[in-house]
């Protein structure tokens, strides 16, 4: 499991995941995963496009890194999810609780407004 992060221009963090998100990839990322993602009032855009399988426990990280980011002011959405992914969150009842967005610009849109500081 892979993830590195863009600093865009217009304030937000672009997460960029790829792998599995099964016991072993999620382990792997998550420590650095939220020291980089959750300390900051920075809106966040999750880029999963390459992200080819979501366990559980992948779940738990994307909810928790959610939570923290809201706890601190700012937004947190999903962009891009493989079909098998996306039919993951929609199962498990997360895509109520942190939107998905297919198109960046929409994705972007959905956090600007958090964006002031």
């Amino acid at each position: 499991m892979d993830f590195n992060v863009e600093k865009l221009d217009n304030g937000i963090e672009k997460v960029n995941l790829a792998g599995r998100m099964d016991l072993k990839g999620t382990n792997q990322i998550e420590m650095p995963f939220n020291a980089q993602v959750t300390c900051s009032k920075v809106p966040v855009i999750i880029d999963m496009a390459e992200v080819e399988f979501l366990a559980s426990i992948g779940i738990r990280l994307i909810l928790s890194s959610a939570r923290a980011i809201k706890k601190r002011g700012s937004k947190m959405v999903i962009l891009n999810p493989q079909p098998m992914v996306e039919d993951i969150f929609k199962t498990s009842g997360i895509e109520k609780l942190i939107e998905i967005y297919h198109d960046y610009d929409e994705a972007c849109q959905a956090v600007i407004p958090m964006v002031s500081e």
